[in-house]
């Protein structure tokens, strides 16, 4: 593991530094907006963790350092490729370790390349934080109260279809979205106060305590502000029919099979006509099919796989014109 860190010398609050971290491979599409999203929106400190494909992402961070001089940018470069589901949250939380100064108070925030932290009414992770406290009660904050934020997670559909591979434009900051998921029905991912116990879930839905894995729950008051203030995390996992097909053709080789190929799963590739009509269904405006199951029977059983229903799912779900909510952080 290679180090790379660039150290500002001022910072927005002298008590507290935020700092977002991210992990990525490839994504060159999207990885530019959302790193640039994420500075727009006043951390202090960015760590970016770059797993076997260093070459693009390079340029990215030179780019953030250029344009963000104030904003701390450490990049880590992995290079093992044994395990690494398994290894993940060790990455992130050793990465964490090394570069927090333990003598702040911290709090963290964790995205993958393809997420976007939206703060609701608030411009900046510090106008959010201080809101917060603001409207406590007297002496609530000595208690547990602040130590995890809850943020919904919910699903984009991008109104755009092509989009350039190796972007240094930002190019999904401004376009038009659907959404396909409620605040009141999705999974969260969390901002979290970091202790020198204090671990993240390797897919960022969990802080923990100790070393038993004591989840950190976020507490009322917390619950309350994020659903008064809308802040939330948008997921932009569809966005080409190319990067579609990057992204399940080896759970979908089950799908050539059913079609009546006859090769072998690991032979077999999936055929055009089928990722392009599976992508069109997963990203249509409304839904075309009243379930997965009634999909299934255009498509193939393969698509109610366990591994590959997070996708999938989008071919039933209702949508909502939710406009070009990235364009906020600017």
């Amino acid at each position: 593991m290679t180090v790379d860190s660039k150290r500002a010398d001022s910072r927005s609050t002298p008590d507290i530094c935020f700092t977002a971290l991210t992990m990525v491979r490839g994504e060159s599409d999207i990885v530019w907006s959302s790193l640039l999203h994420h500075a727009r929106l006043g951390f202090q400190r960015l760590i970016v963790i770059s797993y076997l494909e260093h070459d693009f992402l390079r340029q990215c961070i030179d780019k953030l350092r250029r344009d963000f001089p104030a904003v701390e940018v450490d990049l880590v470069e992995l290079e093992s490729q044994g395990h690494f589901g398994r290894r993940k949250a060790f990455y992130v939380n050793r990465a964490l370790s090394l570069f927090i100064d333990p003598k702040k108070e911290n709090y963290v925030y964790c995205f993958d390349a393809d997420e976007f932290l939206s703060l609701g009414s608030h411009a900046s992770i510090g106008d959010f934080f201080a809101a917060f406290l603001a409207g406590l009660p007297a002496g609530a904050r000595e208690g547990a109260v602040g130590e995890c934020f809850a943020l919904p997670w919910l699903n984009l559909i991008p109104q755009r279809r092509h989009y350039a591979e190796r972007d240094l434009s930002g190019q999904f900051l401004d376009g038009d979205y659907l959404c396909v998921d409620t605040r009141q029905n999705s999974r969260h991912k969390v901002l979290f106060r970091k202790r020198s116990g204090t671990r993240v879930h390797m897919a960022y839905h969990q802080a923990f305590a100790g070393e038993k894995d004591v989840p950190v729950l976020p507490d009322p008051e917390t619950l309350k502000f994020v659903e008064a203030s809308g802040a939330c995390v948008y997921h932009v996992p569809l966005r080409s029919p190319d990067q579609f097909r990057a992204r399940l053709e080896g759970p979908m080789r089950r799908v050539m099979i059913q079609t009546g190929s006859g090769q072998s799963p690991a032979h077999a590739e999936l055929p055009f006509d089928i990722a392009d009509a599976l992508f069109s269904a997963c990203t249509a405006s409304q839904p075309r099919f009243a379930s997965l199951a009634e999909a299934a029977d255009v498509f193939g059983e393969a698509i109610t796989d366990r591994k590959i229903r997070a996708i999938t799912r989008f071919i039933y779900r209702h949508r909502v014109d939710v406009g070009p909510v990235l364009s906020s952080a600017k």
